[in-house]
């Protein structure tokens, strides 16, 4: 087995998040190189994924109490790609690079439930938790719910700079749709028109917030594709088109909490769901295994062509996750956000 690793560290839970998640609530162990049974095999994690969502799971009450809360000192279940070192299964050999749930950790037993092999077409091994895995197929899926993208069409996109924003923007410009992107700061803004090839951008931050987006979406949009939640939806809801589709992405200004507000905003968004026939729809990539094929064949097109260039942030060492995932919500980079944890293949 080849490995720069004698052992394998990995990241717990700490203690459940009150309020705003923080570094501390982690902690760190190390631990004996596991062993694996027939039908398995041991993967040596090379990138681990650092995903907002997952700050749903570690509370103490997750999904509002929907399912049983993470004992501290669980292994954080995030996503990681990395290469095969040990193999007792049929379909997977030494060798292999894979995508999957491994968690934050060096080493991973797994029985290839939910593991796919990494795409060579995406490039660099870390597109396989950005664009080439979770973020850029859910971006996908999403858009297939919509019914495609019809040339014209006009797409409204907020945490536009995110993992699955930027994919998002990228495929409605690839489809010949109109894409209008929603981020903070001018630097993201940029970001959005000049590489990923949204056709404007607004900066949730300006004080002329509502100015630019009435500018940006004269006639309104015809999809509006919600990363956010929180108060944003009803701040957008006078610029939807009639017959509008609000595909629900993501909430990722309700993982950290409730938001306390003194406005309820419900009755803006369904003022606009009565009067002018929008329609809300939350989708999730689980279950669509079907579209993968299509999805890697679009995408290798795409990067092949030179026309999706999506940032991806990357940090070095196990240790930094816990401040990688707690920086997210605190000072958010555009593109995708991964922590290198072990050495390429040879």
């Amino acid at each position: 087995m080849s490995t720069s690793h004698q052992n394998s560290l990995r990241v717990t839970l700490q203690h459940h998040p009150e309020g705003p998640v923080q570094a501390s609530d982690f902690g760190i162990e190390n631990l004996a190189i596991p062993t694996i049974n027939d039908g398995e095999f041991l993967v040596r994690a090379i990138f681990i994924s650092v995903d907002p969502m997952l700050r749903l799971f570690i509370d103490p009450a997750p999904l509002g109490g929907g399912m049983p809360p993470m004992p501290p000192g669980t292994t954080i279940p995030g996503a990681a790609v990395g290469e095969i070192v040990q193999s007792k299964h049929p379909e997977f050999a030494v060798g292999d690079l894979v995508e999957g749930r491994f968690g934050w950790q060096h080493f991973a037993v797994s029985n290839g439930m939910g593991v796919n092999r990494v795409n060579p077409q995406i490039g660099p091994l870390e597109n396989a938790l950005g664009i080439g895995g979770l973020p850029g197929f859910t971006a996908y899926v999403g858009l297939q719910v919509a019914g495609g993208v019809k040339p014209g069409q006009t797409f409204l996109v907020s945490g536009a700079a995110g993992a699955v924003g930027s994919a998002a923007g990228a495929f409605i410009h690839a489809r010949g749709g109109r894409a209008v992107g929603i981020a903070g700061g001018a630097e993201k803004c940029r970001y959005l028109t000049e590489q990923i090839g949204y056709d404007a951008a607004v900066d949730r931050f300006a004080p002329d917030f509502h100015e630019q987006l009435a500018k940006a979406l004269p006639n309104g949009a015809d999809v509006y594709f919600d990363n956010v939640g929180g108060p944003m939806l009803a701040a957008i809801t006078p610029r939807l088109a009639r017959g509008a589709l609000v595909l629900i992405s993501g909430l990722m200004a309700q993982y950290q909490g409730d938001v306390p507000s003194e406005v309820d905003n419900l009755p803006a968004v369904l003022k606009a769901v009565m009067l002018n026939g929008v329609r809300i729809q939350g989708f999730t990539q689980l279950g669509q295994d079907a579209l993968r094929p299509a999805f890697e064949k679009e995408l290798g097109e795409l990067l092949s062509s030179g026309r999706m260039n999506v940032d991806v942030h990357i940090e070095e060492g196990i240790e930094r996750l816990p401040d990688a995932f707690a920086g997210l919500f605190e000072k958010s980079v555009a593109g995708k956000v991964v922590v290198r944890v072990g050495d390429l293949p040879a």
